[in-house]
């Protein structure tokens, strides 16, 4: 369960779900599958922005000695370094 004491977040999530004409659940899950949606989208776009670059060094006849792409992740956590 999330119990929010903070008054400036209960005065937002209010005022979100004053313009969603919702609940305040409601509003806040909105908000967080929607913030959540963003970060997905944009780990997306980088790595397909990478995965182009590459590709494009790639044509360009850079050949690497390990996967560029690998360097980026922590290899024990998988997290971006």
């Amino acid at each position: 369960m999330l119990n929010i004491k903070d008054p400036e977040t209960h005065r937002l999530a209010r005022e979100l779900a004053d313009i969603e004409g919702t609940s305040l659940t409601n509003a806040v899950t909105n908000a967080l599958r929607d913030a959540l949606a963003e970060h997905a989208r944009r780990r997306l776009v980088r790595r397909q922005t990478l995965t182009a670059l590459v590709n494009s060094a790639r044509e360009m006849g850079v050949t690497p000695t390990t996967d560029p792409i690998a360097e980026l992740y922590d290899p024990e956590t998988g997290l971006p370094r």
